[in-house]
């Protein structure tokens, strides 16, 4: 079994509560510009008829994780349930893993830690029974998280300007109907 994300950006009310519990949970240093998950905001259509598409995002957790095969030291590894992490006791920091990875928001480097940090699904959460702080403090539902096998037909996986989700094969679905 494994896990992975919803996002219905029609829902989206960008108060962003998915960011701040993340940071909240985990302790993210926002102070040096580290964030796990981010709500961006992109045109998808310019004059004279301009439309904005929101996406709430973080680490994918890809089942083909460019992360991972790019780092030297193997500090990024896969759970049996599919979540991708850094081992922080084996990073030295070195940012591949940003630079390969095709996602926003991509590993981030921490200047304070000398490490690389990126979303960990709130595997702690997940291991007591609850879901990750971002999907559970989501007030209206635009962001979900289960069961890939429940997910995984819900939605696209292909978002325009993303990377192909064939090549990496990453753990989240779009709501784009009307989107």
């Amino acid at each position: 079994m494994s896990y992975g994300w919803l996002f219905d950006p029609k829902l989206c009310i960008e108060c962003r509560g998915c960011e701040a519990a993340c940071k909240q949970w985990n302790g993210v240093q926002t102070l040096i510009n580290v964030r796990w998950r981010r709500v961006y905001e992109r045109e998808t259509a310019g004059y004279p008829s301009p439309a904005l598409q929101v996406l709430s995002l973080s680490c994918n957790h890809c089942e083909k994780a460019w992360c991972a095969m790019a780092c030297p030291v193997k500090a990024i590894k896969r759970r049996p349930d599919g979540i991708v992490y850094i081992d922080h006791d084996v990073c030295v920091g070195c940012r591949f893993c940003a630079k390969f990875c095709p996602y926003p928001p991509r590993p981030q480097f921490n200047a304070v830690k000398h490490k690389m940090e990126k979303c960990h699904m709130c595997y702690d959460r997940i291991d007591q029974g609850l879901q990750p702080a971002c999907a559970a403090n989501c007030p209206t539902g635009a962001l979900k998280w289960g069961k890939w096998e429940d997910i995984s037909s819900q939605g696209e996986g292909m978002v325009e300007g993303f990377t192909d989700p064939k090549y990496t094969r990453p753990h989240i679905r779009f709501i784009t109907q009307g989107w």
